[in-house]
């Protein structure tokens, strides 16, 4: 789990009651400082291995001056919900603390969730579109692109039909995203839209609906810190 470290005086009273709830026993300072010491070094054995150990790079700084605003937002990964505090410059994404007055991740981020915002500013993610040409891309305009796309989608709903262009949408779109993607279908004239989970949450609702007599938790995971 990531946990933010900061100057700043955080309390640690319910992380521990949560952990102490989950294992049944009070995790005091000296047996949590005793048990992170094995576990970095564990962590220091393996990165020295073979293989493992690789330059650090730089971190992005942020360009620009603007107001930096914290938004709270919620982690789009799974169905826990967790709480992720955005930081905001000129609009900008620039950096991410978990929601420490969440009830869900009491301030901590799986590495998922550490990495969210990694889907809309990676330096891996896709920035401008690519077209293969003779076996290479090579880099277009985004004018071009749109262009070239809805051209061709039009003509294949001449030919065959608005039913013949199946939409692929994902289970880990927001809100708004999901929204927009389902409207462009209808709009487009076809209800043949879908996402990954009618294959793998399908027969999660089967099983769990027949066991329970509801098609996914009963209960919230703030019932299992406390009981």
């Amino acid at each position: 789990m990531l946990i933010k470290t900061s100057a700043t005086v955080v309390s640690g009273k319910r992380l521990s009651k949560a952990v102490a709830g989950l294992t049944g026993a009070t995790v005091d300072r000296r047996a949590f400082l005793r048990a992170s010491g094995l576990a970095a070094g564990g962590a220091a054995v393996a990165a020295s291995l073979p293989g493992t150990v690789r330059k650090a790079d730089a971190a992005a700084v942020a360009t620009g001056a603007g107001e930096i605003k914290q938004v709270k937002a919620i982690c789009t990964h799974c169905s826990v919900g967790c709480t992720v505090v955005a930081e905001v410059q000129n609009g900008v994404w620039i950096g991410q603390e978990p929601g420490f007055d969440s009830p869900l991740n009491l301030g901590s981020h799986c590495a998922k969730g550490a990495a969210i915002r990694e889907h809309a500013h990676g330096d891996r993610r896709l920035r401008y579109p690519m077209k293969l040409v003779n076996g290479k891309y090579e880099r277009i305009s985004w004018d071009q692109a749109i262009q070239e796309v809805g051209d061709r989608l039009l003509k294949i709903r001449e030919t065959s039909g608005p039913d013949s262009v199946f939409w692929l949408g994902s289970a880990k779109h927001s809100n708004e995203q999901s929204y927009l993607i389902r409207k462009f279908a209808a709009f487009w004239g076809t209800n043949n839209i879908e996402h990954q989970a009618r294959i793998c949450h399908s027969t999660t609702v089967a099983g769990v609906a027949n066991v329970w007599g509801y098609g996914a938790m009963t209960n919230s995971y703030n019932d299992i810190q406390k009981s």
